[in-house]
């Protein structure tokens, strides 16, 4: 631990007496190692696949659980219009509609992940570029191998391995999935503040107001030639 000390020490004493040139070398070279601890290759396909699956499907049943009146009751609807909705859940009536519901939303959860896996991981070494990018905007070379020297020690290794995936802990999603009728109460007062902040504008208009020339422009925009 000393000898690592030390090196920390003497590294950020070299990096320090750089010319700019060499510091802003210093500190790329730096910042793709602080990248390489804390978002190594395979960080997307860690974060989604498990944790993330795991959670997608607890929110989606929580909301097939709700009463279709609670979860419309949530969006504003007036007393008297949600007097008129009965109290099944979405998945009672889906058990009717549809018996094969949860293994059809499993498997397309399923599908639906691993095509995001795909993707994610072909975008991940441009995020790790634009990652190491911004760690060099916001610390020095210095910073930098300080930094690494301590993620270099075995509790730096450790919190750098987990610094992302930490916000996928089981107990962390179920603070967030805890945190979701908060969100869902506060929905009506949202949508009365929206309403209030835009209702010195006109209504959206309808294609019947539109002119002549707008509703030729616009069926230009939605069909094909």
């Amino acid at each position: 631990m000393k000898s690592i000390i030390r090196s920390a020490a003497a590294l950020a004493i070299a990096c320090a007496a750089m010319p700019a040139a060499a510091q802003d070398s210093a500190s790329a070279e730096a910042a793709e190692t602080t990248v390489d601890y804390l978002f190594p290759e395979g960080t997307y396909e860690r974060m989604m696949r498990g944790t993330m699956e795991q959670m997608t499907a607890q929110m989606m049943d929580s909301m097939m659980d709700m009463p279709l009146r609670e979860m419309v009751g949530q969006m504003g609807l007036p007393e008297e219009d949600l007097a008129k909705i009965g109290k099944g859940s979405m998945r009672e009536m889906m058990d009717i509609l549809d018996p094969h519901f949860d293994e059809r939303m499993t498997l397309t959860n399923s599908v639906m992940m691993n095509g995001m896996v795909d993707v994610m991981t072909t975008m991940e070494p441009a995020m790790r570029e634009g990652l190491a990018e911004a760690y060099v905007g916001k610390f020095t070379a210095t910073e930098l191998a300080e930094m690494n020297a301590f993620f270099a020690t075995p509790t730096g290794t450790k919190y750098a391995e987990n610094a992302m995936m930490i916000f996928m802990d089981p107990k962390m999603m179920a603070k967030m999935q805890e945190s979701m009728p908060k969100i869902m109460e506060a929905m009506p007062a949202l949508i009365g503040k929206v309403r209030d902040a835009t209702s010195h504008l006109p209504p959206p208009r309808k294609p019947e107001d539109l002119t002549e020339e707008e509703r030729e422009r616009f069926m230009g925009l939605v069909e094909g030639e």
